[in-house]
């Protein structure tokens, strides 16, 4: 099992900028660093990731071992499962879904996202961040206010208990990576259950055409329909669900 170091921070740049300068000084796996306001926070294709105070905005550290060495597609479905698990855990109802690849979503809208950076030196992975940011006591109105397709928990979680939540998160996390490969069949099918977005379809945001989405493979990947039938790897393309119409 892993060691638990939690640093805190009231604001910082970015959860990852911080991780990034602690792994390549050595700091142990399993290190978690967590702020109550990023002023840069990023997401995927380093967008700009809305970070106010409220939310849960933390990332860990991972070093190269049996659960990642060529796994780096497996591990962003397995956190957000983890992540789902343990949130639901203070929540009345099970209601949470995913967005594939990396958003989980309340009613359509995203309360979380997942962001993974791994660092390569020639072929050989030195070690990877995972960021996580979940928009958990944040004032719903602050999305509506800045025009953006989200939402929090706020009204849905029994407890105020932040760092009670980010515990639980956190040990949620690291046991279904201590116990990966073996979990795969079940973490992939708690998955695939809470992905509602099959025959719907989307733009890519890569060249703006229509897709639509067919399925999810049992590795993570997703089958789009575009002037054929396409597979792209987790991560490897981004959607906007069209949700009007499926």
């Amino acid at each position: 099992m892993f060691m638990k170091n939690i640093f805190y921070y009231k604001e910082v740049s970015s959860t990852m900028d911080i991780a990034h300068e602690f792994a390549r000084k050595g700091f142990p796996d399993g290190t978690v660093i967590v702020a109550e306001k990023q002023t840069k926070g990023r997401g995927r294709n380093k967008n700009n990731w809305h970070s106010p105070e409220g939310g849960l905005w933390f990332s860990i550290i991972l070093y190269p071992s049996s659960y990642i060495n060529n796994k780096l597609d497996f591990i962003g479905i397995l956190i957000s499962t983890s992540i789902v698990k343990a949130l639901e855990r203070f929540m009345d109802n099970k209601i949470l879904n995913f967005k594939w690849p990396n958003d989980i979503e309340l009613n359509g809208k995203k309360v979380a996202g997942i962001l993974l950076e791994g660092v390569w030196k020639m072929e050989t992975l030195q070690y990877i961040i995972v960021g996580a940011g979940i928009n958990l006591f944040v004032d719903p109105y602050y999305f509506i206010e800045n025009n953006l397709n989200a939402t929090s928990l706020l009204h849905h979680l029994k407890t105020r208990d932040k760092f009670l939540i980010l515990n639980s998160i956190i040990e949620e996390i690291l046991i279904d990576l201590e116990h990966f490969p073996e979990n795969w069949e079940r973490t992939f099918n708690f998955y695939y259950e809470r992905f509602p977005y099959r025959n719907f379809y989307a733009k890519k945001k890569q060249d703006n055409k229509l897709v639509k989405i067919l399925d999810i493979t049992k590795d993570g990947n997703i089958i789009l329909e575009e002037e054929g039938i396409k597979i792209y790897p987790w991560g490897g393309v981004s959607l906007e669900i069209e949700r009007s119409s499926h």
